[in-house]
């Protein structure tokens, strides 16, 4: 289960946690505002310090979260093992104080259940993978009860529908270890649960409405909607974490150079508060575009200042093929090897590199220029590419992914005819594509597509072909979208 957990860590479910009082601090007196929006600006040592001058108490124990996002965001962004180990302890203290308090706030348990919620996140993304899927569980236990002993505290249902959502979308092949931990999820019912939140008249509703965008982003892959949900409850001033989170959502929305544009901003200011994770989105958003030039040089500054495990495999693979195609072949050689040697670490990135860096011959490169072209959004730079394929030279699967790259354009550019058509022939060669995903995640387009033209019978037919296919290297991710997919179908009740 720690697998498809996981993949939630970086893109998905921290994202919640830095916008988790963002609607509050709007109602807050000045120093809880400063104290706050200096955290979500991932100040942390400043954030510290303020919050030893100022004790906000407007929200009962407000300053214990406050403090424990402060610890949970720096660890979530720096990866350091050091600082881990000093601050690990922290989440004991507080739940501590917390107990201790004799208070029957319904505070008092949402909080507890948040500090062990964002705990549990960090010990998985450390690699204390028991552990925090312990915490998970206690987590939801302490919900729980806070639901039975407050059923009318409305915040209860903003974590639990997030965790509701998270344990839906594990793949029922790993959901007996549900049944064991005494976990319970249905995405459907974790997003009305969270959708509810965001139309009732208390502050947080906005909050959960922005979570609810990135879950149709991630999860559903309706992107133009978390997008226009994202820019109605845009700030004027956004602070680092808000655009992070909106860089996250215009890459996932194949919109890369959008994503530049913001992240290059952030780099610019004049602040030390920039995480280096920006350095690797935007070499990201450059690479798909063709700037290799640019993209290696941030590429490098994160390889080069980052204290973490996490995309350093896939950043100096990216290195070595921005050498490739600017024709510096020394050099690509040089850090291809460079990146056959680095410990890749638990991203879905690096385990991508992976199995690119281990497959025993050197990949396609033009096919996979293609295939990040398509995923920034740069379309005519992919069909300039495509058109200069030498179709003869190609092998037979090689044939077929042209054609699945061809449907994801006609897709992506709304000529779902094209799209379909193209979709078809690629699962039609199924048996000449074993162990891919590009049949799968056909079908499951197609689904989408189908979901879109209202042709709900057809959709299941396709999403339920997904879950049929038992091994590729996407299964977990592909089989919940799938799976998530069909079990809001007929959610309108037609």
């Amino acid at each position: 289960m720690h697998r498809i957990i996981n993949k939630w860590i970086g893109v998905f479910v921290y994202p919640f946690f830095i916008l988790f009082f963002s609607p509050v601090a709007q109602t807050q007196e000045a120093d809880f505002d400063s104290i706050y929006k200096t955290t979500l600006d991932l100040a942390f040592k400043k954030s510290s310090l303020l919050l030893k001058q100022t004790q906000p108490n407007d929200i009962p124990f407000g300053e214990l979260y406050i403090a424990n996002l402060n610890d949970v965001l720096e660890l979530i962004f720096s990866e350091n093992e050091a600082r881990y180990e000093q601050l690990k302890q922290n989440e004991a203290n507080r739940i501590r104080l917390l107990k201790n308090a004799g208070d029957n706030s319904p505070y008092v348990g949402f909080i507890e259940g948040e500090i062990k919620l964002q705990w549990a996140f960090v010990k998985l993304k450390f690699g204390n993978t028991l552990s925090g899927v312990w915490s998970l569980r206690s987590a939801y236990k302490t919900v729980k009860d806070n639901i039975k002993a407050h059923p009318e505290f409305t915040l209860n249902y903003k974590t639990m529908g997030l965790l509701q959502v998270i344990f839906g979308a594990v793949p029922d092949n790993q959901r007996w270890i549900l049944n064991i931990l005494g976990l319970e999820g249905d995405v459907k019912n974790g997003l009305a649960q969270l959708k509810t939140l965001a139309e009732a008249p208390t502050p947080f509703a906005i909050e959960a409405t922005l979570i609810s965008s990135m879950i149709e982003s991630y999860l559903l892959e309706e992107h133009e909607v978390a997008l226009t949900t994202l820019k109605n409850n845009a700030s004027t001033d956004k602070t680092m974490s808000e655009v992070y989170i909106t860089a996250l959502i215009l890459m996932k929305a194949h919109k890369a150079q959008e994503a530049a544009i913001i992240l290059r901003e952030a780099l610019d200011k004049p602040a030390t508060n920039t995480p280096l994770l920006f350095e690797y989105l935007l070499a990201e958003a450059l690479f798909q575009g063709g700037n290799y030039g640019q993209a290696k040089t941030h590429y490098l500054t994160y390889i080069s200042q980052f204290q973490g495990r996490n995309q350093l495999k896939d950043s100096r693979m990216k290195v070595a093929m921005c050498e490739y195609f600017l024709g510096k072949n020394a050099s690509f050689k040089r850090y291809w090897e460079e990146a056959i040697q680095t410990t890749g670490a638990t991203s879905e990135a690096d385990k991508n590199a992976e199995a690119l860096l281990q497959a025993g011959s050197l990949p396609n490169f033009k096919l996979l220029q293609i295939r990040y072209a398509i995923d920034g959004g740069y379309y005519k730079l992919a069909n300039r590419t495509i058109s200069r394929l030498d179709l003869a030279t190609l092998t037979s699967a090689e044939t077929h992914e042209v054609t699945y790259r061809k449907a994801r354009l006609f897709h992506l550019t709304n000529d779902y005819e094209q799209a379909l058509a193209l979709y078809e022939e690629v699962v039609s060669n199924t048996e000449q594509l074993p162990e891919t995903y590009l049949a799968p995640n056909a079908y499951l387009q197609m689904g989408y597509i189908k979901m879109e033209l209202n042709e709900k019978k057809a959709a299941e037919l396709y999403f339920k072909k997904v879950l049929e296919f038992k091994k590729h290297p996407y299964k977990n991710s592909l089989d919940s979208k799938a799976k998530i997919a069909l079990s809001t179908l007929y959610a309108s009740g037609d």
